[in-house]
């Protein structure tokens, strides 16, 4: 109690925070180009009457214009998760994360709503799809909350091919499987198997994983492994993101706003996205006047794989340059390298890798 008193004195009165939201998101909506808002309200009973002067808080939705605009120009992933508010009134923050092409956490879109529903995850999902991005091919990563499944499976929301291609994320199934089997030891092996980019190496190591007891292999079994592994992800739709990482991250920033009344709460989104907006589009602006073309993260990877291919030496195996022998010239300093490869160019961007 103290402390919700003396939260009131720094950010406001509960319910009068209840009452500000509207005309708070409102004037964002109005400063900010392509930001949307949503309040949904329940009738308030009084007694066995709808009382005509007060309505009831049920949920907010909302989005930053500069996050729509700039997730035009990123990698089609989205990342969702919900994390508990616990100040006076209790419900639940839900956020839909990306990545820009520096590396940068892009925050999509929240929601406070009464808990991870179906109902709730289902609205949410809708306006995501209605009010931030229309893109198609979006890979949508999560974890295996039956309300998410369930939503993502309505066609009518957006999220089935070839609009959007549901995946999980690794860390929740490896610390389901622990909560299941209590065993450290075997998580690891889990999560080693799911990062594996080798189709064949997967195969052979998810039959030894299967065989460590039967009900490990009948739980592994009931999830597709295009869900949750790398060597599947054929179409290269995850960008190498195995987890909903982003989301946590915005889910640390956030942390210490989920005690305090909601239009506190909305507004400290927003300043915290300010950063994002007004800092890394400084430093690109700098970048452009001085010649640059690509961004930073960008450059650093392409000097590394530049560094890297001096030592090793491509063999063309076809005249029609599809498939290639790479060799990594051992070095006697590092003791390392001398490894061989088999690469399959293929009609996508990524390739698959055999050893």
């Amino acid at each position: 109690m103290a402390k919700q008193k003396a939260i009131a004195i720094e950010y406001g009165d509960w319910e009068e925070s209840y009452a500000k939201l509207s005309s708070w998101l409102t004037h964002m909506q109005n400063h900010s180009l392509g930001s949307y808002f949503q309040i949904l309200h329940d009738d308030f009973i009084v007694g066995n009457r709808v009382s005509r002067e007060h309505r009831q808080f049920h949920r907010v939705f909302w989005t930053f214009g500069q996050c729509k605009e700039a997730f035009k120009y990123c990698k089609p992933i989205i990342q969702v998760d919900g994390t508990h508010l616990y100040g006076k009134y209790r419900g639940t923050l839900l956020m839909a994360t990306s990545q820009d092409g520096n590396g940068g956490v892009l925050p999509l879109a929240f929601a406070v709503v009464e808990g991870e529903t179906l109902t709730a995850w289902s609205w949410f999902l809708a306006h995501l799809r209605e009010h931030v991005t229309d893109k198609n091919g979006i890979c949508l990563i999560s974890d295996r909350h039956a309300s998410i499944k369930s939503a993502v499976a309505n066609e009518a929301l957006g999220w089935q091919p070839p609009h959007g291609y549901h995946v999980y994320c690794v860390r929740h199934i490896a610390s389901n499987f622990n909560r299941k089997f209590n065993n450290a030891k075997q998580k690891e092996m889990f999560k080693k198997l799911a990062y594996t980019p080798c189709k064949h190496v997967f195969d052979q190591n998810l039959e030894k994983f299967r065989q460590l007891s039967p009900a490990i292999a009948r739980w592994i079994d009931r999830i597709s492994k295009e869900k949750w592994s790398m060597a599947y992800d054929t179409s290269g739709r995850r960008y190498g993101h195995m987890t909903t990482n982003l989301s946590e991250c915005v889910n640390k920033v956030l942390k210490d706003c989920r005690s305090i009344p909601i239009t506190a709460l909305v507004k400290s989104t927003y300043s915290r996205c300010r950063k994002y907006f007004i800092d890394p589009g400084r430093q690109a602006q700098r970048q452009l006047r001085e010649g640059q073309v690509y961004c930073s993260k960008l450059v650093t990877e392409l000097r590394k794989n530049q560094e890297q291919a001096c030592s090793h030496i491509v063999r063309v195996y076809d005249i029609h340059s599809t498939r290639f022998e790479v060799e990594e010239t051992f070095n006697p300093i590092t003791q390392r390298g001398g490894q061989k490869w088999e690469i399959d160019a293929l009609m996508w961007d990524h390739v698959t890798l055999a050893q």
